[in-house]
């Protein structure tokens, strides 16, 4: 062995060789264990968007709670025989409808000898493994929804390469948007009198709203948002599920359909993950409450 090693690195091509047989197995378990997974989304993740997209609509529609791509693929990538849909299922807790624990999926007999479900791959694996907190509610009907753009999806946007950092939710123009949490309107700014698109006018018309949540403050961004449908102004207080404006198309926008973006600490987060699937919000559905429109400038505040 030595003499194998001495002579390995005795040359350049010996020093070639020897780093490929260390290194090929370290990118093989790293890309295997999720190391194409940064930040809470999946690198390339173009592969399995649309898969993923069907899979999560039929549950988001049906009301059976989200589960994250990140965490599908988990799973998928170990197996590849193993549907979306079964792992999907698999990591919902039926009754709370939330992501299961990592470690309490890894308890089920189908899974209990892959390889992830080790304890120390577990540890690594960044996966959540507690209970989630579901602070918000729904910023649209999801019954007649349908999610479009998922959260760090990759994806082409007239012709332009872009990474989506929010859901796209589409729905008829004029459909109501509600705020998902108690909070304050930070802005509107509805510089569009016509739904059209604008590629020039980037989000379109828009309202971010500012919510603090267990001693942290999320900001809420929706945007593309229809002319004149604003039912908040700039200093607002809001509870959750008050209708806020409705559905249009307005800006750098390819139809209509609510851009629904949540940030924390100036860094974009999976909004989805923070939604209550369990709450019964009435004005979600049957909007019970007549807001009145209050009188809004054009320009962008």
């Amino acid at each position: 062995m030595k003499k194998i090693l001495a002579l390995l690195l005795s040359s350049t091509t010996g020093l070639i060789i020897l780093l490929l047989i260390i290194l090929v197995p370290v990118l093989m378990i790293l890309d295997f264990f999720g190391a194409n997974i940064t930040d809470g989304y999946v690198e390339d993740n173009m592969e399995y968007a649309e898969q993923y997209k069907s899979v999560v609509n039929k549950n988001v529609k049906n009301n059976n709670g989200y589960v994250s791509l990140e965490r599908i693929l988990y799973f998928y990538l170990e197996d590849e025989k193993l549907t979306f849909d079964e792992i999907y299922s698999d990591n919902l807790d039926k009754e709370s409808k939330k992501m299961l624990p990592i470690s309490d999926v890894c308890e089920l007999s189908k899974y209990k000898n892959f390889d992830v479900c080790k304890d120390e791959n577990i540890l690594e694996s960044g996966q959540i493994n507690e209970e989630q907190e579901k602070p918000f509610s729904s910023p649209i009907d999801f019954t007649s929804s349908s999610v479009t753009s998922f959260f760090m999806e990759q994806r082409v946007v007239f012709g332009k390469d872009d990474v989506h950092e929010a859901w796209d939710l589409a729905n008829s123009a004029q459909t109501p948007v509600y705020s998902t949490c108690d909070g304050k309107v930070e802005s509107v700014s509805f510089t569009q009198s016509q739904n059209v698109t604008d590629t020039s006018n980037g989000g379109g018309n828009q309202i971010k709203i500012s919510c603090e949540v267990n001693d942290l403050t999320y900001q809420v961004w929706y945007a593309h948002l229809y002319p004149n449908s604003a039912k908040v102004s700039k200093g607002q207080p809001v509870t959750k599920g008050q209708q806020i404006a409705s559905v249009g198309t307005t800006g750098y926008s390819t139809g209509n359909h609510l851009h629904y973006q949540v940030s924390l600490d100036g860094k974009t987060i999976d909004g989805m993950s923070l939604i209550d699937f369990t709450y019964e919000n009435d004005n979600t559905f049957k909007p019970n409450i007549d807001y009145p429109s209050p009188s809004l400038p054009s320009y962008k505040n």
